[in-house]
């Protein structure tokens, strides 16, 4: 896993390219791919698995590919002819398609680009593609969708957007209470030190009223809950209302049968409100 050390500069260079210091007159991505080979390593991934509270098994859950991948989505979308600025991008949808088996102690080869920009009601959408592959074999595909609110960029693509779902909060399967510290303590695991996480100023600056808690920890914490013996399956996640810390969150399990998708959610006890809606469902063989 990529140290707080060396993902600190890719945040303070996103925050450079934040500022008006002159005009990107590239309006479409660079044509830029980065491919690195990690190992899955016994002590960062029983760290990871505590943080989130899963069982430390052989199999890796997914959620730690998306954060050994991490490093590298964030090398590409600070990329100065990348046309959108990475900071305040907002993390709206993950897919992730789990095809084989990845366990601990594999290397993993990791491949990853950027796909778009692609038109949205609400501004402009950059999608990471990540496939990471053991000896070859392809393990995992997963498609990140990024937000960049209010830009509007000539030439990007139509992409149809998924009709938001109607929600109606259920009766919790059990309440999380989520403090500060689990901020730091997901940052320490999984090498994202985005400051909105970690530093209430920073928080506000981009219009918070206080800390929130990464996406990417919750919906992996969910998934952990949910008993999925499947071969390969998809995972998608879609992110709202983002949770505020401290704060107390309801999580419900809704379906789950074998062949059907299982239905998971984390909303706010007050409003009803979604957080993270997810779905994991079995891919055809």
């Amino acid at each position: 896993m990529m140290a707080k050390e060396s993902m600190l500069p890719l945040y303070a260079k996103a925050v450079l390219k934040a500022l008006p210091l002159g005009t990107r007159t590239r309006p479409d991505l660079p044509d830029r791919a980065l491919d690195r080979s990690m190992p899955i390593e016994a002590d960062a991934y029983a760290g990871f698995t505590t943080v989130i509270g899963a069982g430390l098994g052989n199999i890796v859950h997914p959620g730690y590919l998306h954060v050994l991948a991490f490093p590298l989505s964030m090398q590409l979308l600070s990329d100065p002819e990348v046309p959108l600025p990475m900071m305040g991008m907002v993390h709206i949808h993950n897919r992730i398609d789990s095809l084989r088996a990845v366990h601990v102690g594999d290397s993993v080869d990791f491949h990853v680009e950027l796909a778009g920009p692609y038109q949205h009601s609400a501004g402009t959408t950059i999608e990471v593609i990540v496939e990471a592959k053991v000896e070859g074999a392809l393990c995992m595909r997963e498609t990140t969708t990024y937000l960049a609110k209010g830009k509007k960029l000539p030439n990007a693509e139509s992409k149809p957007q998924a009709p938001r779902e109607e929600f109606t909060a259920p009766t919790p399967s059990a309440l999380w209470r989520l403090d500060p510290i689990i901020g730091q303590r997901y940052a320490h695991a999984s090498g994202d030190y985005n400051p909105i996480h970690l530093n209430g100023l920073a928080a506000k600056g981009f219009g918070f009223p206080r800390l929130i808690a990464h996406g990417m920890y919750g919906a992996s914490r969910a998934l952990s809950a949910v008993d999925t013996r499947l071969e390969s399956y998809r995972w998608d996640v879609s992110f709202a209302k983002p949770v505020l810390l401290p704060s107390t969150v309801g999580f419900a399990i809704t379906d789950g049968h074998r062949h059907e998708a299982a239905k998971f959610a984390l909303f706010d006890l007050k409003s009803g409100k979604p957080h993270i809606l997810s779905t994991v469902s079995e891919l055809a063989e």
